[in-house]
């Protein structure tokens, strides 16, 4: 897993006089290895999680998440979700594989309100109908790709 950090993105030529906003910070976490569980219960994804403290209880946190799963059955209903904390942002999200052979990218976007100036952690969990889900992998133990969080602080 690697980790970008980066600190104010503002427009090229500046806010307008008087106005505030912008990406105000941004940290990033990248999955490149596998992950499997056949847990039917929501199960953090190692390596899918970051920490980021807002600057104002006011501003916002876009989260962006895109994670790479795989299935041990076919027709498997897996599930994955999106904390905040303990708090799920998004949650039941299907990720149903047609094969075992394929792996598919699934993607979130969510505009979320920590309401805190606290470090705060986002992370993803998954969770098998049945059988296995695997991440960063197809069910024939093949690796495909990466899986990422990224999370950026807006200004309000």
């Amino acid at each position: 897993m690697s980790q970008l950090k980066v600190n104010s993105i503002v427009p090229a030529g500046g806010l307008p006089s008087g106005a505030s906003g912008g990406i105000i910070q941004m940290v990033q976490a990248i999955k490149t290895d596998k992950f499997a569980t056949s847990s039917t219960s929501y199960t953090d994804i190692t390596g899918i999680s970051v920490t980021i403290t807002p600057q104002s209880s006011s501003n916002k946190i876009l989260v962006f998440t895109n994670v790479r799963f795989g299935s041990g059955a076919t027709g498997q209903d897996n599930k994955y979700q999106i904390l905040r904390g303990s708090t799920a942002i998004s949650t039941d999200n299907y990720c149903r594989m047609p094969s075992t052979s394929e792996l598919w990218p699934f993607a979130d976007i969510n505009l979320d309100s920590p309401s805190t100036t606290s470090a705060t952690t986002y992370k993803v969990q998954c969770k098998a109908e049945t059988n296995e889900v695997f991440v960063n992998r197809n069910g024939s133990n093949q690796d495909f790709g990466m899986s990422y969080i990224t999370v950026m602080e807006v200004g309000m």
